[in-house]
């Protein structure tokens, strides 16, 4: 009887010990949360470093400043990146993915902004973001770059998370507008607190 639980108990573990390993090996091939800010500011970055090859003096300045700024931040994010395709890919088809998305991300921002029509509307969004970036109570990075939605699709699974969805100045989150609810058989007819 001792022996049949002592090898219950032993599978059990090994039950228990093969599930973490799957688990840990699932996560293993997701980018964490910290790895999808880090492609964010990548993905930011090459939007606002368009701005700067392609709107003028003001945003090549700006530019500099936000570089200056955000420099051990930027390059602490970019090296998780790097670290992130690595851990993916290996060691030189991590290089490999990891240039193909920084040359990948802005050249789609410079075909947006190439777009006839389009680039008076992107250079003004870049200018909103740099204004933002550059206040005088400097935000954190991460955060910063949470709410600047870019159009650069995610180059892995996040298994959780999601990168947002076009340049358009900073962005507190999408316009939520509550319905009311629905009357109850205890409310009162016509109550001022919900009217029709």
């Amino acid at each position: 009887m001792m022996s049949r639980k002592l090898r219950l108990s032993a599978c059990a573990t090994l039950l228990c010990f093969a599930g973490a390993q799957i688990a840990e090996a699932k996560s293993f091939n997701c980018a964490s949360a910290a790895e999808v800010s880090a492609i964010q500011v990548s993905a930011v970055q090459q939007e606002l470093t368009d701005a700067a090859l392609a709107c003028g003096p003001n945003e090549v300045s700006l530019f500099n400043r936000f570089q200056t700024v955000f420099n051990k931040e930027l390059r602490k994010s970019d090296a998780l990146m790097l670290s992130m395709f690595k851990r993916l890919n290996g060691s030189s088809k991590g290089n490999a993915a990891y240039d193909a998305f920084k040359t990948r991300a802005i050249a789609h921002a410079e075909q947006r902004r190439t777009v006839p029509g389009a680039a008076a509307d992107f250079c003004k969004a870049a200018d909103i973001v740099f204004a933002a970036a550059l206040a005088p109570d400097k935000p954190v990075l991460e955060d910063f770059v949470a709410g600047v939605p870019v159009r650069e699709a995610t180059p892995v699974d996040s298994c959780e998370i999601s990168v947002g969805a076009t340049l358009q100045g900073v962005a507190a989150g999408p316009d939520i507008v509550p319905k009311p609810r629905p009357d109850l058989p205890d409310d009162p007819p016509n109550s001022a607190l919900y009217p029709p």
